[in-house]
């Protein structure tokens, strides 16, 4: 009997080309070429995840269309967990397969430390990837457009910008891409453009009021259309039903903590957030800034003690997973009876809110919404959440009962908005910013009139800009308006008219949202106050001594400012509307707002006497 030769199959190399892919531009491409021309192309994986961010802000099936269109193999292209192990890939591999990672210097230098990774020697033998994976440098492909060398960030930063105009636009993307296809322009574009508002209007909503900033009422998002108000309207009232998180907005002393370097921190600004929280204050340190200012010593040293000594008993990967050594920080209200502000609570508490991650420079760049009540979770398990002075809790969720004139209350707050769209001939797609713009245009028109000022198209759109959106990069100045009439007029109404306007502007939308917070609110009952019934007593005691100590004051603007907030108190339902709490916090598509009720008005009300 002949022998037969036995022949070993040639071992098969498989190349993973891993990254964000956010997104892919023809600098990847090009390198994905070179693996190509050196592994063959069926031998040849893309590698991505689905997770989205703000450094990631494409799905997993749109990374696929976008790579897909630059020349890849749809089949190539595959979705894993971790880029850098590709498990969904190599798990369908023969054992003796050896799997080479495509990677930059950077991650080569890294991933080649330990005991795994092997560099890749052309034509040397192999071992199966179970044994040994192999890293390939891929050669650096710069990425030039208009001579100048462009990263993942400012590729994303350009493409998302709305001040370019569409052709240069165009040529941009086409320098990225290498290819002008419209469906991935279209895509990437819009996605790119959205990102960077949404972004931008994170910043602006957070950085409004101090390191965490200033909670926004519906009516303060400039990208909300009226049908998102009536949809959000018709929620609220109906139990929230499509309303997520309804939680308790809280009338206390806020406060950004974290966990650095063993201790922990607080921020009160932004400058103490930067560098991750270099110059941010520890317990020794608030304890020195509030030294002799009595019931606030107490609250905020008294907070930083309490929560260092539950926090200190935690795991180093709880606190890594909350805090990550000054890169998160916890939002939190101190409650403190003796430094109430409006709402009488009747106990002591730390609550939390939820963390933001902020970048080096202080800005907030993310947020967890859901860890204010697994820190608070963590610290009541190891029975630290009763503490010398303080009770810490998480957030104080809240249900919201049906509204029981559903139907009436409906109609009646629909109706409203609708007269507000039906005076500039708005339809529910339109952003509520669009009123806005023509309330301000038809107000600059009437004053220039009077004014004997004639205003030409570009400035009435470089004034629009500066007074809806708060676009202050062309100064009022002679360099960006030549006419000099024109410039004084501009000047002394933003100097001198421009805040009543805007309070004009923004009535209608306050007192609807003010009076739909009431109502709201007054079918809540399971908030935070120890005796309600008390607070509310206590609340209108408040209100009518101040209102009588204004009164006798005799001081004019004041009672002018006392007039205003009565007024918008009785438009959002007057005394009998009046609860124990400053109001709910509640999410809709993806972002963050508060609906206050009667707290608004008497909250000017108190504070005209109390911090005059």
């Amino acid at each position: 009997m002949k022998l037969q030769e036995v022949v070993k199959p040639k071992q098969r190399v498989v190349a993973i080309y891993p990254g964000r892919y956010a997104p892919m531009g023809a600098h990847h491409y090009a390198a994905y070429q070179n693996l190509v021309s050196k592994f063959g192309a069926s031998n040849v994986y893309i590698a991505t995840s689905g997770v989205t961010g703000p450094k990631s802000p494409f799905t997993f099936a749109e990374k696929k269309k976008i790579i897909s269109a630059a020349g890849v193999p749809p089949k190539m292209i595959v979705k894993v967990k971790d880029p850098y192990k590709s498990i969904e890939i190599t798990s369908k591999l023969p054992d003796n397969t050896a799997v080479v990672f495509a990677v930059g210097q950077k991650d080569g230098s890294r991933l080649v430390s330990g005991k795994y990774f092997e560099k890749y020697k052309s034509g040397g033998k192999m071992a199966g990837f179970r044994e040994h994976g192999y890293i390939y440098i891929i050669p650096h492909v710069a990425l030039k457009v208009n001579g100048k060398e462009m990263s993942g960030t400012s590729i994303r930063a350009a493409l998302g910008d709305r001040s370019i105009k569409t052709p240069e636009k165009h040529k941009l993307f086409q320098g990225v891409f290498g290819h002008k296809k419209q469906a991935i322009y279209k895509l990437v574009v819009g996605r790119l453009t959205s990102l960077k508002e949404e972004k931008m209007e994170l910043r602006r909503l957070l950085l409004m009021g101090g390191a965490y900033g200033h909670m926004a009422h519906p009516f303060d998002d400039s990208n909300l259309t009226f049908g998102d108000f009536k949809s959000m309207i018709t929620n609220l009232l109906k139990g929230g039903v499509n309303v997520e998180g309804v939680t308790e907005k809280l009338d206390g002393q806020n406060l950004m903590v974290s966990w650095k370097n063993g201790q922990l921190v607080a921020a009160r600004n932004k400058g103490q957030l930067k560098n991750f929280g270099e110059n941010s204050l520890t317990t020794a340190g608030m304890k020195k800034m509030f030294a002799g200012r009595g019931e606030l010593e107490k609250a905020f040293a008294g907070t930083m003690e309490d929560l260092e000594s539950a926090i200190t008993g935690l795991t180093e990967k709880q606190k890594g997973h909350i805090f990550d050594n000054g890169h998160k920080w916890m939002n939190l209200e101190i409650i403190y009876v003796p430094t109430q502000n409006v709402i009488p609570y009747g106990k002591d508490m730390i609550v939390f809110h939820g963390n933001l991650e902020y970048d080096k420079e202080g800005n907030p760049i993310g947020q967890d919404k859901e860890s204010g009540s697994k820190l608070a979770g963590m610290i009541k398990q190891i029975n630290q959440n009763a503490q010398n002075t303080f009770e810490i809790r998480g957030p104080v969720a809240l249900s919201l009962p049906v509204s029981k004139e559903f139907k009436e209350d409906q109609q009646y707050f629909i109706k409203k908005l609708y007269a507000l769209q039906k005076k500039y001939g708005l339809s529910n797609s339109d952003k509520v910013t669009r009123y806005h713009e023509m309330w301000w245009l038809n107000k600059m028109n009437a004053e220039a009139k009077k004014s004997k000022i004639k205003l030409d198209k570009k400035t009435k759109i470089a004034l629009i800009s500066r007074w809806v959106f708060g676009n202050k990069s062309k100064a009022l100045n002679s360099k960006n308006f030549t006419n000099e009439k024109v410039l004084a007029w501009a000047k002394k109404m933003d100097k001198i008219n421009f805040n009543k306007f805007a309070q004009q502007n923004v009535a209608p939308f306050e007192d609807l949202f003010l009076e739909l917070g009431a109502k709201v609110l007054t079918n809540v009952d399971n908030l935070i106050s120890a005796s309600p019934e008390d607070s509310v007593r206590s609340i209108k005691k408040d209100l009518k001594t101040t209102i009588n100590s204004l009164r006798q004051g005799g001081d004019i603007n004041k009672i002018q400012q006392l007039k205003r907030h009565l007024s918008r108190l009785q438009k959002a339902g007057g005394f009998k509307r009046i609860v124990p709490s400053e109001g709910i916090v509640f999410n809709y598509k993806g972002k963050t707002y508060k609906l206050t009720g009667t707290f608004a008005p008497i909250n000017q009300i108190l504070g005209s006497l109390k911090y005059a």
